[in-house]
């Protein structure tokens, strides 16, 4: 490890205190200020996943709207279809979207700066003119969650505060580790990193993967808290070009960059979102 197991614990035990405080709050204070503090903690944990192929390593995806919404739709499926409870729906929706990204690391990491980007972009377009004709998903229509299978409100908010920190963990680890390290080193000079053995491929592909699964985990949240779901909204662009709004107001490639900024950009800007 980059860091020293001592420093390692104490910030761990910050992001624990910080989840106990989060985990306290349903049923002590107000149902709106609990419900703007939830929408805050989903644009963070999105910020978040984002900020670790972004921020750290340095490849602007703007397709991360496809892992929302692929998250968000597995989790519906998988309740509605098969009937399965919401925790095996919420981990399905990560595991799926981890899945998608290791199929789409393949082409996508061939490209680098702002093909990269392009071909990110494409795939968000693609994904979701896909989900708008295909039957079996509900169509333009879209699906509807039954409400006596998702979990109560209390239970929601924790479970949404638990998967933000949860995100800022999985970064603030990334940037403690050798990993985070070869991560950053592709993203300053590729060619330098390839030359002292790092396989500059091989390290996006693994952000690339463990940012999907963490945004897939997210995109299920934000499934159960909509309870009814259709393409436009889940596949979105918008999902991922406000998480690198917030990522980059906050700061790039850091742990507290993607929480300052969600709660600029929502909090003190715009609510709507």
């Amino acid at each position: 490890m980059i860091g020293s197991t001592k420093r390692i614990a104490s910030g761990l035990a910050v992001w624990l205190v910080i989840l106990g405080v989060l985990l306290y709050l349903p049923g002590h204070i107000g149902r709106g200020p609990q419900e703007i503090l939830l929408n805050l903690l989903i644009w963070v944990g999105l910020a978040q996943a984002w900020n670790i192929i972004g921020g750290i390593g340095g490849q602007l995806s703007l397709g991360h709207s496809v892992f929302v919404g692929a998250g968000g739709y597995t989790l519906a499926m998988m309740m509605i279809k098969a009937g399965l409870g919401w925790p095996l729906a919420v981990l399905g929706g990560g595991l799926l979207s981890a899945l998608l990204a290791w199929f789409l690391a393949l082409p996508l990491l061939r490209l680098s700066g702002v093909y990269f980007t392009i071909g990110t972009s494409a795939v968000a377009i693609i994904a979701l003119g896909w989900m708008v004709t295909w039957d079996w998903t509900g169509e333009a229509r879209g699906l509807n969650i039954p409400l006596d299978a998702l979990p109560s409100r209390n239970l929601k908010f924790q479970l949404i505060a638990f998967l933000a920190v949860l995100c800022c963990v999985v970064t603030y680890l990334i940037l403690r580790s050798s990993f985070g390290l070869r991560l950053m080193a592709v993203r300053d000079d590729e060619g330098a990193a390839s030359a002292l053995g790092v396989s500059p491929r091989g390290v996006k592909a693994k952000a690339f993967i463990i940012s999907a699964f963490l945004t897939g985990l997210m995109g299920s949240t934000i499934a159960i808290n909509q309870a009814s779901i259709e393409p436009y909204s889940m596949f979105s662009l918008k999902w991922t070009v406000t998480a690198l709004v917030m990522v980059i107001v906050g700061g790039m490639g850091t742990v507290w960059g993607p929480v300052i900024g969600a709660f600029i950009i929502y909090y003190l800007v715009d609510r709507s979102l």
